[in-house]
């Protein structure tokens, strides 16, 4: 009888390690269900957050295309009053400062979304590897234009701010002027003016400076117009995530 008590007591404690075991596996199985759950909801999240900062890439683009223009146009104006030798200084001064205005601004992608995907160590869950890749060139492609850009901006704000010999004649004055930062309890503005010699030599350097922005400015503008497509590329694969998400 102790025999047949103890074959039935092994039979039951393997049966109950047997439930135990099956008990743990449907445990883990609904936990990683449930991670994978959670998983699939932040990248659906993640995607809707990298298509509203592409957005914000698409509202910078058309501003600083916008931006370009306007300097574009005020170049060819600048270059055509140079020109003309009638054009007194006072109506080319106030040209140079619309040329160069912004011109150390950026191109930089809006980052937040994928910095925080890369920063909390969550890449791995987007699961789109050809995405993933995507987004990488994306933003690849973006800085090293936006560098190119900044360089270019520099350019234009060294050759206006640093290589001029006479600032006096090449119409800071009449930037300082407009900017009404002249305190004349102080400044004989009058004194100033007079010592201004606007000569040929002057109006040629200008000229010269005028076309280097031109070129700069028409460069930034090819350079930011090849982004178009990629911007809206991107657009549209993530419009597609974000919106399967959603429904």
């Amino acid at each position: 009888m102790s025999e047949n008590k103890t074959s039935r007591y092994f039979k039951y404690a393997i049966g109950e390690i047997i439930l135990v075991v099956i008990g743990i596996l449907i445990a883990l199985q609904i936990n990683n269900w449930n991670q994978y759950k959670k998983d699939q909801k932040l990248e659906q999240q993640y995607y809707c957050r990298l298509l509203e900062d592409v957005n914000q890439d698409l509202v910078n683009f058309n501003d600083y295309v916008h931006l370009l223009n306007e300097k574009i146009a005020t170049n060819n104006t600048l270059i055509q009053r140079l020109q003309d030798q009638s054009m007194p200084l006072d109506s080319i001064a106030p040209l140079v400062l619309k040329s160069i205005k912004y011109s150390i601004r950026d191109a930089k992608a809006t980052t937040d979304a994928f910095e925080d995907i890369k920063s909390s160590g969550n890449l791995n869950i987007i699961k789109d590897l050809s995405l993933k890749n995507q987004l990488a060139d994306y933003y690849k492609t973006l800085a090293n234009t936006s560098a190119v850009i900044e360089s270019s901006g520099l350019a234009i704000t060294d050759k206006r701010f640093f290589e001029s010999e006479d600032l006096l004649s090449s119409g800071w004055i009449k930037l300082i002027e407009d900017f009404n930062t002249i305190d004349t309890t102080k400044v004989n503005y009058e004194s100033l003016k007079s010592n201004i010699n606007f000569t040929k030599e002057i109006r040629k350097n200008m000229l010269n400076d005028a076309i280097f922005y031109l070129g700069i400015n028409s460069r930034n503008r090819q350079l930011l117009m090849r982004l178009e497509k990629e911007i809206v590329a991107m657009i549209e694969i993530l419009n597609s995530k974000c919106k399967n998400a959603i429904d």
